[in-house]
């Protein structure tokens, strides 16, 4: 025979849940205020892009297809040469767009400075697609937006 079980009432799940979204509201406010994981780098400080979390990536040959999750057969699916997808694979929010230049010039053998144009336009693309915030001069780093 099965026993009762005590269920909460209606007003406690209520306001377990308000208290859920408030204290949800006020970490997400003071983490901002405080500049935690939002992206941004404090003044003086190289920009440390980071990947969008709502993406599938997919390895073809040397380019990658990225899909948001959950998949969707009508959604977008962005495609990234070999060059782009080496500077997406470095994205991991603790190099800097020096950082991620390098990794391209040492791949193709190219002067560090053309590496470096290369890589701030690939990660401006990359961020007005939404795949990648933080970076400085997208209008990304000031958002600190999650996906």
């Amino acid at each position: 025979m099965a026993t009762p079980v005590d269920r909460p009432s209606w007003a406690t799940t209520r306001k377990t849940f308000l208290l859920a979204v408030v204290g949800g509201a006020v970490a997400l406010v003071l983490g901002r205020a405080w500049g935690l994981r939002d992206g941004r780098a404090a003044a003086g400080e190289p920009a440390r892009p980071r990947r969008a979390e709502n993406l599938l990536e997919t390895a073809r040959g040397d380019d990658v297809e990225l899909r948001p999750t959950p998949v969707d057969a009508h959604g977008p699916v962005f495609r990234l040469n070999r060059s782009a997808a080496i500077v997406w694979r470095g994205v991991d929010e603790r190099r800097t767009v020096d950082d991620l230049a390098a990794l391209l010039a040492a791949a193709y053998g190219i002067p560090a400075a053309a590496a470096h144009a290369d890589t701030t336009a690939c990660l401006k693309a990359l961020s007005g697609q939404g795949l990648v915030f933080g970076v400085h001069g997208s209008g990304s780093e000031t958002t600190g937006a999650r996906s």
